[in-house]
């Protein structure tokens, strides 16, 4: 797939499906051809990110992390938003490209920043998806009229345009996956290896993960939203 290019881009779900495609059974730096650039958009450590850089700089390769934040809808309107690990002069080379997938893009620095603000943004996102599960679990138990208490919430300035959305699709009980609770649970793991490489302490962060590692325990196939739900029965408010 890659001989008789000129760019590489791949995206794929974890640090052990990007390693194996580059050093393994893909064996794409093994492979001749005309590419001299690869944009690495999947979510993995920043140190792999770094191998990545390395390797390809060895070989002459310019090699970009290039971080998607975003999930379905904005991928099929062109409107994501990138955070790019590498050389300035790549990045900006790699402009066009951007503007044909994405709304905004930013250069964080060298190979692995890219990755490092996904985590960065995801951190906000995983905890704020928890923390509205718990509000609206405590304004259910409070009284509060289900559907009103959703729809009022999403009014407010303290819900991310991000989690807006959830709230209405949660508000019909539909977790159709958009962002996976699996993909949650992967970027969960990610930030807090690095917080423990970095020994600092993320309590709200821990805490979040848990919860959001039991939903994922149940194999379903659902959006990361589905915290909701999970603390609707955990409050006696059976939305099955």
């Amino acid at each position: 797939m890659v001989r008789g290019v000129d760019v590489v881009l791949s995206c794929l779900t974890d640090d052990g499906a990007v390693e194996d495609i580059y050093f393994g059974a893909g064996h794409v730096f093994e492979t001749s051809g005309a590419y001299s650039t690869i944009l690495e958009l999947s979510t993995i450590a920043p140190e792999t990110a770094r191998r990545l850089h390395a390797t390809g700089r060895g070989l002459g390769i310019s090699v970009l992390d290039v971080a998607i934040s975003g999930s379905t809808p904005a991928a099929e309107s062109g409107t994501l938003t990138l955070f790019g690990g590498g050389e300035r002069a790549d990045f900006e080379a790699a402009e066009p490209i951007f503007r044909a997938i994405a709304r905004q893009w930013f250069y964080m620095g060298p190979g692995g920043s890219g990755v490092a603000m996904k985590l960065v943004v995801n951190t906000l996102l995983g905890l704020g998806m928890q923390a509205i599960a718990e509000s609206l679990a405590l304004g259910s138990r409070l009284g509060l009229p289900r559907d009103l208490l959703f729809d009022t919430l999403a009014k407010t300035a303290v819900v991310a345009p991000a989690h807006i959305g959830k709230l209405e699709s949660a508000k019909r009980s539909e977790y159709a996956p958009q962002f996976p609770v699996r993909l949650m649970r992967k970027d969960f793991a990610l930030i807090l290896n690095e917080a423990a490489r970095l020994k600092l302490w993320m309590p709200a962060t821990e805490a979040a993960a848990a919860i959001n590692a039991a939903e994922s325990a149940s194999a379903r196939e659902e959006d990361f939203s589905a915290v909701i739900r999970r603390m609707e029965q955990e409050a006696g408010l059976d939305r099955r």
